[in-house]
């Protein structure tokens, strides 16, 4: 083989790895836990943890003044369903890849936390029972302990992966 055709087919076979690592052949895309976690917290935990957000500010707002009786029956038949569907919808959600799964099971474990301590909370208030209120507050502690640790790795994945809260 001459040098000029030597030179032709290590270029071309060069061309291939280099294009192949830039994502031109294969997947196409260098980036997938970066676009699975942007698609997972961006396109659906902020929508929905707003949406909950809103459920309880808006459920708060409407139920201040009544008593502690009208309260419960309001949570069991107007909030308790909505937030159900929530918790339903995040249960739903499926990320591709293992690092965003395995953010996705510590997002699953918080809320798990968020609503025992929820339950216990309106339980607490119905029965005025400060024990039950109690457990509730410990479970708010441990919810927050937890919610740091998602934030905190979910950070360090952004960083990572060059990825960016939505506002």
């Amino acid at each position: 083989m001459t040098k000029w055709k030597m030179k032709i087919v290590f270029t071309g076979i060069s061309s291939i790895f280099v294009l192949s690592g830039c994502g031109m052949f294969g997947n196409g895309n260098v980036n997938e836990v970066g676009d699975d976690l942007e698609a997972y917290y961006n396109d659906h935990i902020i929508p929905i943890q707003t949406d909950v957000d809103d459920a309880w500010w808006d459920f708060y707002d409407e139920t201040a003044d009544l008593s502690n009786e009208e309260f419960y029956d309001a949570y069991q038949s107007d909030l308790k369903p909505e937030l159900d569907g929530y918790y339903d919808e995040i249960q739903s959600l499926q990320p591709e890849t293992e690092e965003v799964k395995n953010l996705h099971d510590m997002y699953l474990e918080n809320n798990e936390v968020f609503w025992e301590a929820g339950e216990k909370e309106v339980e607490g208030h119905y029965q005025e029972d400060t024990e039950l209120l109690q457990e509730a507050d410990d479970l708010f502690d441990e919810y927050d302990r937890m919610e740091q640790e998602f934030y905190d790795e979910l950070d360090r994945l952004m960083d990572e992966h060059g990825v960016e809260y939505e506002n």
